[in-house]
């Protein structure tokens, strides 16, 4: 067993029950010690992931494994979480939500979604899983004198049990027709005697992919997002829009790529899926247009971009899954940051008349909003562009242009909505006065890096291709 395997992973628990201990026994007003603590916790697991490349470390008899494609996958929770601090710095003082527990359930949920992606193990994935939402449970409702975040808790607390609850047997039914947990045995049972797979396994394997429908936002399974993406708080709701969305769908890769093989007959399970990704696309950008809320309308974008992403996953390209998932990671935490720069104390700017004629009287958050929803829209030369390229390119060399089709129409519908925000913050009068607190330093940052990763993607994504495709080259 080589505990380095298990180092990076240890960096962020221990980040977070340091910062426990910290609110016990120092119970300051100001809590921005407690999230420094957090920032270098992350920074020590990044330079850790970092240093695990191309060694494929494992403890705990294989269940804990660090590949290439779970480095690279880790090092994007980093980011992610790096943002996710940075943004919350200004953001939970001014919405009286400092409680110093935050930043460890923070660290708790991203080290839940790291087990995932690491683990070829896929009871080990369910606990990884299971870390993740219980925390992201508690992070729905930190606003604890704001009805909607207390509403947005429950609602993702009890459907997010059902989906667990139709996970785990679905686990059982898929471990009792392939006697394997394992993602390499339940793969070659699929692949090598699916005859004597039975329907009881692919039931459950109907059932695994519902509980992680649940969780990336497919549809019909997509319900809880808006609500629970409105209540919860701004940073916390980047966090759903992100983190799930990265470790659900690399798990459903690993598990279910191999099987579509270079054949033309395809299994049912892949013409389910064909569906669920048609309905997700055309669901998601049609009810977005009706959306006046942006916290509700980049709901239902993730719900779309949930639609796009599972054509990877169809087409079984992980390199254009991968370089989707990056690229959403720095178009959608972009996008999150533009809305927390918007509040001030006690107040929250999220409805779209607030955001009319802001382009000139703040024009840094505005210009930064609108190429993120360029990038969203998949203009170029942005990495939602790119992103967009790739998978529907992977999709068409695999056969599935009628998919592509829906896909692209899909997209044409969303370019209304992204652009009506930007008609708002450009060519609207503002209906009432909006003032906000401009004094944000850490949360510029996010902006800037993002914008950097948005157009660096977009224009030069050669370094990151190479990188991708040795991780992908590395899972099977």
């Amino acid at each position: 067993m080589n505990l380095r395997a298990l180092v990076p992973l240890l960096c962020l628990v221990v980040g977070a029950l340091a910062d426990m201990l910290l609110e016990a026994f120092l119970p300051k007003k100001n809590k921005d010690h407690l999230g420094y603590v957090a920032l270098v916790s992350l920074v020590l697991s990044g330079f850790f992931y970092i240093r695990s490349w191309g060694r494929d470390l494992s403890c705990f008899g294989g269940s804990l494994t660090l590949d290439r494609m779970a480095v690279v996958l880790c090092l994007a929770f980093v980011a992610a979480g790096f943002f996710l601090v940075l943004m919350s710095l200004k953001y939970i003082v001014r919405q009286d939500m400092n409680h110093g527990e935050y930043y460890a359930l923070l660290l708790f949920a991203l080290s839940g979604a790291m087990v995932m992606v690491s683990s070829p193990n896929i009871l080990v994935v369910f606990l990884g899983l299971e870390i993740l939402s219980v925390s992201s449970y508690a992070l729905a409702g930190m606003k604890k004198n704001d009805p909607g975040s207390s509403e947005a808790a429950v609602k993702y607390f009890l459907m997010g049990s059902f989906a667990s609850a139709f996970l785990v047997f679905g686990l059982a039914l898929v471990y009792g027709a392939a006697a394997s947990l394992e993602i390499n045995g339940i793969r070659a049972a699929l692949m090598g005697r699916a005859g004597s797979f039975g329907p009881g396994g692919w039931a459950g394997l109907a059932l695994v992919i519902a509980g992680f429908g649940f969780k990336i936002a497919l549809v019909p399974f997509h319900m809880w997002a808006p609500d629970v993406y409105q209540g919860a708080p701004t940073p916390v709701t980047a966090l759903f829009s992100i983190v799930p969305k990265l470790a659900g769908f690399a798990v459903l890769f690993r598990l279910l790529a191999p099987l579509w093989g270079g054949g033309a007959a395809k299994p049912v399970i892949w013409w389910l899926l064909w569906g669920v990704a048609a309905l997700t696309m055309a669901v998601g950008n049609l009810a977005a247009l009706r959306q006046r809320n942006l916290k509700r309308l980049l709901a239902y974008s993730s719900i779309a971009h949930s639609g796009y992403i599972l054509l990877a996953v169809l087409a079984g390209d992980g390199a254009a899954l991968l370089f989707y998932l990056v690229a959403y990671l720095f178009m959608n935490a972009g996008a999150f940051s533009a809305l927390v720069a918007m509040t001030r104390e006690g107040r929250e700017y999220v409805d779209l008349d607030d955001f009319a004629g802001i382009g000139f009287k703040y024009p840094w958050i505005a210009a930064s909003f609108a190429i993120f929803l360029f990038s969203l829209a998949g203009f170029p030369p942005t990495a939602g562009f790119l992103a967009k390229f790739y998978v529907f390119s992977a999709a068409v060399r695999q056969g599935q242009a009628p998919l592509v089709v829906i896909a692209v129409l899909a997209s044409l519908i969303s370019v209304f909505y992204y652009l009506r925000v930007i008609v708002f913050m450009y060519m609207k009068d503002p209906l009432a006065e909006v003032d906000i607190e401009t004094d944000q330093p850490a949360l510029y940052l996010v902006m800037f890096i993002c914008l950097c990763g948005v157009i660096q993607l977009g224009i030069w994504p050669g370094n990151l291709l190479v990188l991708i495709r040795q991780a992908v080259a590395s899972i099977f």
